[in-house]
């Protein structure tokens, strides 16, 4: 008994000295990770195509599309502007404005009517600082654009007609949708518009309507009529999805 009290003494102290021998030899072999010193920058908005539209009366109408390459990385928030330029490429007048843009998102930024200056003969964007968001919508909206029509108002202006589909069971608090007028190869846009409706029901099915300052007509299949919905802005989206 007396022997095995004193193997039992003797082996604490060796225990204590073999944990420490093992932590220093853990600490000494340990490397922290390495600290990424060239952090993720996004790549600049792409400018695809910028265009004014004269409309009349000293009247243009504007758009813009842009193109977000990052896949992972969203624009919340930027400001632009939209530069009138006379034939020799000097400024006459500017639109400005602020969007956003989804993470590899591509999309147009409309001015139906603006009262220029001077009659402009083209025009460049001008992109301001960006507030990048690594933030992921949580929904991919869906929407239905049937039954579209075109026709004339009594005052003879050119009218889209239609009936917007939510085809999600979320209440949506804003849709913004662009209006675009195509030429016969679908090629060059003619003319823009842009319509907004708040509070659409889940699964509801909106009539919607708009018209252009022209009073040329053009069929419903030359319309090309665009819904958006800034995801990134907190409580657009109202409810949880239905589970299929």
């Amino acid at each position: 008994f007396f022997a095995l009290v004193v193997v039992v003494v003797a082996a604490i102290p060796v225990g204590f000295v073999l944990r420490g021998t093992l932590s220093r030899a853990f600490i000494a072999s340990y490397r922290p990770p390495e600290v990424n010193t060239t952090p993720y920058i996004p790549e600049l908005l792409r400018v695809l195509r910028v265009e004014v539209l004269p409309v009349g009366g000293g009247v243009v109408s504007a758009y813009v599309q842009l193109l977000n390459p990052n896949p992972d990385i969203s624009a919340r928030e930027f400001e632009y502007a939209i530069v009138l330029l006379d034939a020799a490429g000097q400024e006459i007048d500017r639109i400005a404005g602020q969007s956003y843009l989804l993470a590899g998102d591509s999309r147009f930024i409309v001015v139906p009517s603006y009262a220029a200056a001077a009659l402009p003969a083209k025009a460049r964007m001008e992109i301001g600082k960006v507030g990048w968001t690594k933030l992921q919508p949580e929904y991919d909206l869906r929407f239905e654009i049937v039954q579209k029509n075109t026709g004339f108002t009594p005052e003879g202006k050119l009218f889209v007609e239609g009936l917007l589909r939510n085809l999600q069971s979320l209440q949506i608090k804003k849709v913004d949708l662009d209006v675009l007028v195509f030429d016969e190869r679908n090629e060059i846009i003619l003319g823009v518009n842009t319509i907004s409706y708040t509070d659409l029901l889940p699964l509801e099915s909106r009539y919607i309507r708009t018209i252009f300052p022209s009073g040329t007509y053009f069929p419903p299949e030359r319309i090309e009529i665009i819904p958006k919905v800034n995801l990134l802005s907190p409580g657009l989206i109202i409810g949880k999805p239905e589970k299929v």
